[in-house]
């Protein structure tokens, strides 16, 4: 079985994590998309601003009726940094018999070497990346066969642009699936409360 793996902190879950997941699947026949939300990342400084209850929660809405992408919180139950190395691990040893290609976006290649146990990483799977800024002519030594350059524009938001937006009590259509948004309005993430009148967030 052929298994994508996109990771993230999902701070919320946007349209554009979507978008890579469906590139990705549509371009390298996968049989199935495991997204996987962080409990912390360890290149970033800041700690998630939503819980790990509530990301997972989110990410759950965004993949309903979808029967292929799943939701995978192993890195929510491990705790601590989540270091991408040992979680293609774990799942290499759940699931013996896949193969598996972590998505990730262009501008994550950037850093790609600073990732904890990299060399791992390219053994476990293979990358499929969408592109944003950087492609895989720009990869020097990494193995040019265990990297896919997915075809197709990239959506421009981030779940920054999307908390930001939130907090100034903007809407954000389109911006993240309906259910997403009314899960963040009914709980009053990101500084969202209640929207103002007249105004809806999704």
């Amino acid at each position: 079985m052929k298994t994508g793996v996109l990771g993230g902190t999902f701070d919320p879950p946007h349209v554009g994590h979507l978008r890579m997941a469906r590139l990705a699947q549509a371009q390298l026949g996968l049989d199935r998309v495991l997204f996987v939300p962080c409990c912390q990342q360890p290149l970033k400084g800041t700690l998630p601003v939503a819980s790990a209850f509530h990301r997972a929660a989110m990410v759950a809405l965004a993949l309903a009726g979808k029967d292929s992408w799943l939701l995978d919180v192993r890195e929510l139950d491990r705790g601590g940094i989540s270091y991408t190395a040992e979680t293609l691990e774990a799942l290499a040893t759940a699931y013996p018999r896949d193969h598996f290609f972590l998505i990730v976006g262009g501008d994550s290649l950037r850093t790609f070497r600073q990732w904890h146990r990299h060399p791992d990483i390219l053994v476990a799977a293979e990358l499929a990346v969408v592109p944003r800024g950087t492609a895989a002519a720009d990869l020097g030594e990494l193995p040019k066969k265990r990297i896919h350059t997915l075809r197709g524009r990239h959506l421009p938001v981030s779940s920054t642009q999307v908390r930001q937006r939130l907090a100034q009590g903007e809407p954000v259509p389109g911006l993240v699936p309906r259910a997403v948004a009314a899960y963040i309005q009914r709980q009053g993430l990101y500084g969202s409360g209640r929207p103002k009148a007249g105004r809806r967030i999704d």
